[in-house]
């Protein structure tokens, strides 16, 4: 999956954004999901220790396919996060990572991804989301025919949901 992290005025105008083409100042990544690890750093900032971080998201949109979903980040989540000052920042990311979703991935990109994540939460009154986009494997796996991996028994003109991470 490609997530990328952006800032909207509300959730129709990041709707809009459903259709894949470029949005203005976002942030990447391939390994922040919006719920699960979101949800890890909701709880390190001091939310709810029993939330499983899907309160951190709620989807906005998705696209026809199965292939786009929209999601808005909490604003619990984006006021906590935007409050990190950049002298703390480091420390934060240094106990995110510790994360198992982390283990393979650059401790570079992901100081990167929260410098520009915790810009967008300190942002002027707009509300920050994400978009995430299914890789062409995880498309693939998603529309199979009925009977070929995921997804099998439903009504082949109905999008398939994508497939879980683990």
């Amino acid at each position: 999956m490609r997530f990328e992290y952006f800032a909207a005025p509300d959730d129709e105008s990041a709707a809009k954004t459903i259709d894949g083409g470029e949005v203005d100042g976002s942030v990447g990544s391939h390994v922040v999901d919006p719920a699960s690890v979101l949800g890890q750093l909701e709880r390190l900032l001091g939310g709810p220790v029993g939330d499983d971080g899907l309160r951190s998201a709620q989807l906005v949109a998705e696209s026809a396919d199965g292939a786009r979903l929209v999601i808005r980040l909490s604003n619990h989540l984006v006021s906590l996060f935007g409050m990190v000052r950049p002298t703390t920042l480091d420390d934060v990311v240094r106990q995110w990572s510790l994360s198992r979703r982390f283990r393979r991935a650059d401790p570079e990109d992901l100081n990167a991804f929260a410098v520009g994540l915790n810009e967008l939460c300190k942002g002027t009154g707009k509300r920050v989301y994400c978009r995430a986009t299914a890789d062409e494997a995880e498309l693939a796996a998603a529309l199979a025919p009925a009977g070929v991996g995921a997804g099998a028994g439903g009504d082949p003109e109905e999008p398939r949901p994508l497939p879980r991470r683990r």
